[in-house]
Order: structure tokens, then sequence, then C-alpha cells
């Protein structure tokens, strides 16, 4: 592949991860309904009515841990994005493309763990279990789980053979 191809590529790539972030973040926005917020809870402290204050928050807290997985894949989606960004510069094999890489792996991982044990350990506490009421190993967690893994690993391994380059031109 040229590296024409691979900067216009790149370039495309980059593009579709940043609709994908201000999309996911306007959906975000909208589906955790905060503006809905301002008025009740202006009106809980106004009153110093705590309980309000809880009726109005509990709500958004199931929002937020239902959406918890997907917040931890939108740090994978941005760090993905400036990848592409610096790879249509040019920036191939860099220290900063390594450690995105790694990050985009570590989202993975990190997003797949809370879709599968931290979501439904939080429920049940917001439940009032104060347990843990199961976990959710579905095939996509365990897919994007290996995929996160291994673009972890490539990451790690890229670093790695970085610094195994700057050590072979110091001795050369």
């Amino acid at each position: 592949m040229s590296n024409a191809k691979l900067t216009d590529q790149a370039r495309t790539f980059e593009v579709i991860a940043w609709i994908a972030v201000v999309s996911l973040s306007v959906q975000f926005l909208v589906f955790l309904k905060l503006l809905t917020l301002i008025g009740p809870i202006a009106d809980a402290i106004r009153l110093g009515d705590t309980t309000g204050l809880r009726e109005v928050f509990q709500p958004v807290l199931y929002r937020l841990v239902d959406v918890l997985p997907a917040l931890i894949y939108l740090g994978g989606v941005l760090a993905a994005a400036r990848i592409f960004g610096r790879v249509a510069n040019g920036d191939l094999f860099s220290k900063a493309n390594s450690q995105g890489l790694a990050d985009v792996g570590s989202s993975l991982l990190w997003g797949a763990a809370a879709s599968a044990l931290i979501v439904p350990w939080i429920k049940s506490w917001l439940d009032g279990e104060y347990g843990f009421s199961g976990i959710r190993l579905e095939s996509e967690t365990w897919v994007i789980a290996v995929i996160g893994g291994a673009i972890l690993i490539l990451g790690k391994m890229m670093a790695q053979a970085g610094r195994l380059q700057s050590e072979l031109s110091e001795i050369i």
C-alpha cells in the first residue's frame, strides 16, 4: 500500500471517528436527559429537600450506569481518531501511536469488563440488593475483550520495537 493511499484512508477514518465522537456525545446527552433535571434539582435545592434530590438523581444514576461501557468505548474512539490523524500526517511508528493503540485496547477491555461485571454489580447496589446480581457474558462482550487485548498487546509490541530500533540506531 502506498503512503498516499494510507494517508487517504487514515484521513477518512479520522473523519469517521470524529463523526462518531460527536454523534455518541449527542446521544449520551439525549439519553441522560440532563437538561430536564435543571428545574427539579433547583426546586429541591431551594426547598432543602434531600429526598427530592435523591428521587431526581436516582434515574440519572441508572442511566449513567447503563451507558458506562459506551462511555469507556468512547475513550477508545477518541484515541483511535488521534492515531488516524497522526498517521494521516505521516507519523506512523511513533511512541504516541503505540500508546494510542494501547489506549484503544484498554478501552475495549475495560468497556467489556464494565458491560459484563461492573454494570450488573452497580445496578444490584442501586436496587438495594448490596450484592452481586450476576455476570452478563454475551458473545459480543467476549469478542470485544479479545480484540481489545490484541490491540493492547500490539501497542505494547510497537512500543518495544521502537525502543529496540532506538538502541540499534545508537549502536550503528
